[in-house]
């Protein structure tokens, strides 16, 4: 913080300045008070910005999330199920490969939407638990790209967190929302915003979405917390390259189930 001083005029060994000398300088002190005084009083004004509300916080997250691109990765555990999911998620294409199991995750599937084609390829496991097909049918399937029209109701499961606008379903919190502690993550300050998502049909958990505190608040991290607010297994979610280009290659599907269109 600069200082505020009166400047005064000189005097010189017994000798008195002319008073027409000495009233310049003091006047050349008056304004270089007043210019000390703009300076200490700029960094003030932008100090007292008012830091934006938790709604509008939320708002702009959920906004940029479900219209722009970005890298996620997730982890998971309900009911002793484990679930890691990572991708890169547009508007309309979108890219997830996705790890589950009891315990330790062996069952697999990567999913690739693009525009109105979705493919999904698959291990026995995967395409049981994670494209909803009997045993038989993901015995036949299983290590094969299968492709289906990405409205397909039938497989509204699979294509279920891989674009944008999925993960901006994913996230969304329940209120009433509050603000929590800001933090630091990977060097980046962070706003704290807390509320409740329900699992399933019956678990309620209450949950942190940390946002960027400065430009865009996009999210950066999403985590459950216990009953004394510190994280759990129960989810875990990271966002990074926002803005990234997505646009994932077509595979080769050798089975085609319902009407395809790419419209």
């Amino acid at each position: 913080m600069l200082e505020r001083r009166q400047v005064t005029g000189t005097v010189l060994a017994g000798t008195l300045l002319a008073g027409t000398l000495l009233a310049g300088t003091l006047l050349a002190g008056t304004l270089l008070a007043g210019t000390l005084a703009g300076t200490v009083q700029t960094p003030a004004a932008a100090a007292s910005a008012p830091t934006p509300s938790v709604s509008t916080l939320y708002r702009e997250a959920i906004a940029t999330t479900r219209s722009w691109s970005v890298h996620y990765a997730s982890s998971s555990i309900q009911s002793k199920v484990t679930l890691l999911e990572s991708g890169d998620a547009g508007p309309a294409s979108g890219t997830q490969t996705v790890l589950t199991g009891k315990g330790s995750p062996t069952d697999n599937a990567t999913i690739d939407v693009i525009g109105g084609i979705t493919y999904v390829k698959g291990n026995v496991g995967g395409l049981e638990n994670l494209a909803g097909m009997s045993a038989a049918q993901a015995t036949v399937a299983a290590g094969q790209w299968i492709e289906f029209a990405t409205d397909d109701t039938a497989f509204s499961q699979v294509v279920a967190g891989v674009r944008s606008q999925d993960l901006a379903k994913e996230l969304a919190l329940k209120g009433p929302l509050s603000v929590g502690s800001p933090r630091t993550i990977d060097g980046s300050a962070v706003e704290a915003i807390e509320g409740t998502q329900t699992f399933g049909s019956k678990t309620t958990l209450h949950v942190v979405l940390y946002v960027r505190a400065q430009g865009t608040h996009v999210p950066v991290e999403e985590d459950s917390l216990n009953a004394k607010g510190k994280p759990t297994s129960a989810e875990h979610i990271t966002y990074s390259k926002w803005g990234e280009i997505v646009r994932p290659e077509a595979p080769r599907a050798t089975i085609s189930i319902g009407p395809i269109s790419s419209a």
